[in-house]
C-alpha cells in the first residue's frame, strides 16, 4: 500500500489559479469607471466642496457646483444634490421637490444654538429619495462631521455605483470600503452556514493551509478576493491580482485565522457550521478593514494592530452569533 501523497502547501499562485476564473477583473474596472456626478448648490456650496476635497481632489465633473436645484436637472448623471443654504435662511428653495428626479440633501448648521460649534451633528429624520429632501444638522461643515451621517446616506443613494463614486471623490472611500466589507462578510457567512467544510476555516484560504477541494471554500475565497479588488478600485487602483499579493502582509500577521477559530469555539454553544459562519463573518471584516487601512494610509498595519483587529472581530462574532444563532439553527 503506497503512502498517501503529502498535503500540498497553499501558495498565492495556487489559490489565484483556483479563484481567478471566478473573479471578473474587467467587471470590477467597469464598476469604477462608471460616470457619476454629485451636484452641490446653495450659498455655502464652496464650503461644502472644500470639506469634501480635504480628502483629495475629485475627478472632473464628478463633483460640480450649480446655481440652483433646477440647474442640476440638466447636469446629467446626477442622482443626488446637496443644498447648502445660509444658516439663518429658510427652506424656500425646497418648496417644489416632487418634480425633481434626484434626492436632495440639505446641510444645516447653527439653528437653535447660540454657538454653532456646540450644535450636535444629527442624522436626518427621513431618508432622502428622488423628489424628496432630508435635512442634516451638522456642528460644522467639515469632513469628519459629514462622514457621520450624510455621506453614508449619499453612498446609499448611489448604491450600484458606489465604487465609481468613491474612485471619483476620495471623501467617500472609507465609507464605501466599509460597506463592501460588510456586504462580503454577510455573504461569506451565508455560504459558510450552509456548507459542511471540515478542514479549513473559509477566510482567505490562500493563507490557511492546503488547497481544499470543497467548492464552498473556494467560493468564499473568491468573494473575499473580489471584495479586496473592489476596495482597491474604490481607492482608484486598477483591478489586478497583484493587489492580492500586495495585501498578503496585511492579512498574514497577528493571531492568525486558526487562533480566531479556537477563540470562536469557546463562545459558540454548538460545533460545526455556526463556528465556520461566525469566523467567516468576523474574518472577512478584519480583511476588509486591514485593506482599507492600507489604501487609506499607504502603510501596512503593524502585527499588534492586526492582532487588535482580530480581537475586535472576535467580539463582533460573539455579538453576532448570540443574536443570530437561533436563526442559523432553524431548519
Amino acid at each position: 500500500m503506497s503512502a498517501p501523497e503529502p498535503k500540498r502547501e497553499a501558495t498565492p499562485a495556487a489559490w489565484i489559479t483556483h479563484v481567478r476564473r471566478r473573479v471578473d477583473l474587467k467587471a470590477v474596472d467597469e464598476e469604477a469607471r462608471k460616470r457619476v456626478c454629485l451636484a452641490v448648490c446653495g450659498a455655502r456650496r464652496e464650503e461644502f466642496i472644500g470639506a469634501l476635497t480635504a480628502a483629495g481632489p475629485a475627478q472632473a465633473d464628478a463633483l460640480i457646483m450649480v446655481p440652483s436645484l433646477d440647474d442640476a436637472i440638466t447636469a446629467g448623471s446626477v442622482r443626488a444634490v446637496v443644498y447648502c443654504p445660509e444658516a439663518e435662511s429658510t427652506n424656500g428653495a425646497l418648496s417644489d421637490l416632487a418634480r425633481l428626479p434626484f434626492a436632495v440633501f440639505v446641510v444645516r448648521t447653527g439653528e437653535g444654538a447660540f454657538d454653532e460649534g456646540r450644535l450636535a451633528t444629527m442624522p436626518a429624520s427621513t431618508k432622502p429619495s428622488p423628489g424628496t429632501a432630508a435635512v442634516y444638522q451638522c456642528s460644522a461643515i467639515v469632513l469628519a462631521e459629514l462622514r457621520k451621517y450624510m455621506l453614508p446616506d449619499i453612498v446609499h443613494v448611489y448604491r450600484g455605483d458606489e465604487i465609481a463614486l468613491a474612485a471619483a471623490v476620495p471623501a467617500f472611500r472609507p465609507i464605501v470600503a466599509a460597506r463592501l466589507t460588510m456586504d462580503c462578510a454577510m455573504n461569506s457567512l451565508k455560504i459558510a452556514a450552509a456548507s459542511a467544510i471540515a478542514d479549513h476555516i473559509p477566510v482567505l484560504g490562500l493563507i490557511t493551509g492546503g488547497i481544499a477541494s470543497a467548492g464552498d471554500t473556494i467560493a468564499i475565497t473568491a468573494l473575499q478576493m473580489r471584495m479586496l479588488l473592489r476596495i482597491a478600485a474604490a481607492y482608484g487602483k486598477k483591478a489586478e491580482f497583484a493587489r492580492i499579493l500586495e495585501l498578503l502582509p496585511v492579512v498574514g500577521g497577528g493571531y492568525g485565522w486558526r487562533a480566531l477559530a479556537r477563540e470562536a469555539v469557546g463562545f459558540i454553544p454548538i460545533a460545526g457550521i455556526p463556528i465556520k459562519a461566525a469566523v467567516a463573518y468576523a474574518g472577512t471584516l478584519v480583511v476588509g478593514q486591514a485593506a482599507s487601512h492600507y489604501y487609506e494610509t499607504g502603510a501596512h498595519m503593524s502585527p499588534g494592530a492586526v492582532g487588535a483587529l482580530y480581537r475586535e472581530a472576535t467580539e463582533r462574532a460573539k455579538e453576532f452569533t448570540q443574536r443570530f444563532l437561533p436563526r442559523l439553527r432553524k431548519p
